[in-house]
């Protein structure tokens, strides 16, 4: 059962992957032929990001609204819970079975606010394997079509020089000279492969040269041990492909601007959300039969996951594609604008609701 699990998981990070490179990137390349700040994997990030936002939007809502339900039905219940956690003692079965009778009497939902987190997070691994097939096929991708052109180039080139020295082929050519020859068509065809990466495969984002490496101080153009993960290369023919765009793209592929950007919000999310997760920590319901010691300490652990899931994100942004970092950063800032609206919305909710109440209160 497992083993199908992860078959399924791979089948639909694979169709993330290709729906992301081999459709919608595709498709938006077609918007222009001159794509230069902003690439085009950019627009299709972007795009990606929004969309997946509008579709799972509907799970962050709904566990909002039932960790608030959660909240209230808490504060109701809570005179009740104290009571029998005074009246039960140390007798834990009795306890257990106490809660259970006052969360089945106010229809207590112990599991509902978190499956929409977990659903959540497993979109986000999902969606984190789709990036990473997008890379290792754009990857491949490019390389197969550089090392064409360069072969091509070459081999052109190599003939061209032998026959301007009057011969049918390089069979009669001396080493010294085989060797100026070579140089000559490897220079050939290293600067095609440039002139084609900047044509046609090249992806930008603002100061991050190449979106499919990290927003980090690795090259702007992989090494043969890093392009081996996506496609096999031979490293010295693919030194001799690759050697003028590692000429030409120098220094730190980004300025580790998206990942910082990643854990500001992460860590703002934090404070924008803390009356939420207050609530949330306030309607966390106990185990049947655990004590107000072991209750705490619970609400401490979810407490520390607040600040260690921002270092998660930051990691995660730092070592992998500049893509998926855009898509993370994207995927936060629209987050933190729901959550802001939702809050806004509910709080003039209550407000309304409490002003009812004080109304009627009043008038009897």
């Amino acid at each position: 059962m497992d083993f199908m699990n992860l078959l399924s998981a791979n089948a639909l990070s694979n169709a993330i992957g290709d729906l992301i490179y081999k459709y919608l990137y595709a498709w938006v390349k077609t918007w222009s032929d001159n794509w230069t700040v902003v690439g085009a994997f950019s627009v299709t990030t972007i795009m990606f990001t929004l969309f997946l936002k509008v579709l799972v939007s509907p799970l962050d809502i709904w566990q909002k609204s039932v960790m608030r339900k959660n909240a209230k039905k808490m504060e109701a219940m809570k005179p009740e819970l104290e009571k029998i956690t005074k009246q039960c003692g140390s007798n834990r079965e009795l306890l257990a079975q106490k809660q259970r009778e006052v969360y089945k009497k106010y229809k207590y939902s112990m599991f509902g606010s978190c499956l929409p987190l977990v659903i959540t997070m497993v979109v986000f691994f999902i969606v984190f394997a789709g990036f990473n097939g997008a890379v290792a096929t754009h990857n491949a991708t490019t390389y197969n079509a550089l090392k064409a052109e360069y072969k091509t180039v070459y081999e052109v080139e190599y003939d061209k020089e032998v026959k301007a020295l009057g011969l049918e082929d390089d069979a009669e050519l001396t080493d010294e000279q085989r060797d100026t020859i070579d140089k000559t068509a490897i220079a050939a065809g290293q600067k095609a492969v440039v002139d084609l990466y900047n044509s046609e495969y090249k992806e930008s984002f603002f100061w991050v040269k190449n979106i499919f490496a990290g927003d980090n101080w690795d090259s702007p153009i992989m090494t043969a041990g890093k392009t081996n993960s996506s496609v096999k290369v031979r490293e010295d023919e693919y030194n001799n492909v690759m050697g003028g765009l590692n000429r030409e793209y120098t220094g730190w592929n980004g300025y580790l601007i998206l990942p910082v950007l990643v854990l500001l919000l992460n860590v703002a999310s934090i404070f924008i959300n803390k009356p939420m997760m207050q609530q949330q920590q306030n309607a966390t319901v106990t185990t049947p039969g655990q004590t107000e010691e072991q209750k705490k300490a619970q609400q401490s652990q979810a407490k520390m996951m607040q600040y260690i899931m921002p270092v998660m994100m930051f990691v995660f942004a730092l070592f992998y594609s500049a893509a998926f970092t855009l898509y993370m950063f994207v995927n936060m800032f629209f987050s933190i604008i729901l959550n802001l609206t939702y809050t806004l919305i509910t709080k003039k909710k209550d407000e309304a609701e409490k002003d009812r109440i004080l109304s009627t209160t009043y008038k009897k």
